[in-house]
């Protein structure tokens, strides 16, 4: 079995780092975090998932450019904990998307 390999794409003048590290079961693990990929995929894919890598990287890029605007408060230190494990709790990955869906009601 190959080792994970580490690789880069230019994506609008600007190189991106990827790597590779294929599996037991006909998969190879990916991460890419430019375009938020940290998962395995089965060896078929992977070649479709490179070809639409400079799509995702942009992708995300734009997304990320959507949500610029930033609203804070101040919390107790055992607050905002209680507020890590309620996110976990409801299944959201970080506690600013669990105060977002709260915010705005989803």
């Amino acid at each position: 079995m190959s080792k994970k390999t580490k690789h880069s794409i230019t994506v609008k003048n600007r190189r991106y780092t990827y790597t590779l590290e294929p599996k037991r079961g006909g998969t190879t693990h990916i991460v890419c975090k430019s375009a938020k990929i940290d998962q395995d995929f089965l060896n078929e894919d992977v070649p479709a998932l490179l070809a639409d890598l400079p799509e995702l990287i942009i992708a995300e890029q734009e997304h990320k450019k959507e949500k610029s605007a930033v609203v804070q408060f101040r919390l107790k230190p055992e607050e905002k904990k209680g507020l890590e494990k309620e996110a976990i709790k409801k299944g959201f990955s970080n506690v600013s998307a669990y105060l977002r869906a709260l915010a705005l009601g989803k």
